[in-house]
């Protein structure tokens, strides 16, 4: 997430060096032969979206039919993300996973 939250583009890491690092890790559990990869506890759709986008790669790459979850966390009872985005926002811009 932004350490500033007046620019909410402001990243410590860029989406391509979290996406490397996610494929990394997927590629390791999917060589081991895991059923599913459980992306969760996502308070922040873009870290889950590099994940979603390693786990994609990774799967074509090996030819593999393995299942993909997803669980976010809803910070309060106003139903958003820490980031502020609404469950409803997540959900679209996760749905073509």
């Amino acid at each position: 997430m932004s350490e500033d939250v007046s620019r909410p583009e402001a990243r410590s890491i860029t989406f391509d060096e979290m996406e490397d690092n996610y494929i990394e890790q997927i590629e390791a559990l999917m060589k081991e032969g895991v059923d599913g990869i459980l992306i969760e506890t996502i308070f922040d759709t873009l870290n889950a979206k590099a994940a979603i986008s390693a786990f994609m790669q990774v799967k074509e790459r090996m030819g593999r039919d393995t299942e993909l979850l997803l669980s976010m966390t809803a910070s309060d009872s106003s139903g958003r993300l820490l980031s502020g985005q609404t469950v409803e926002a997540f959900v679209t811009s996760v749905m073509y996973a």
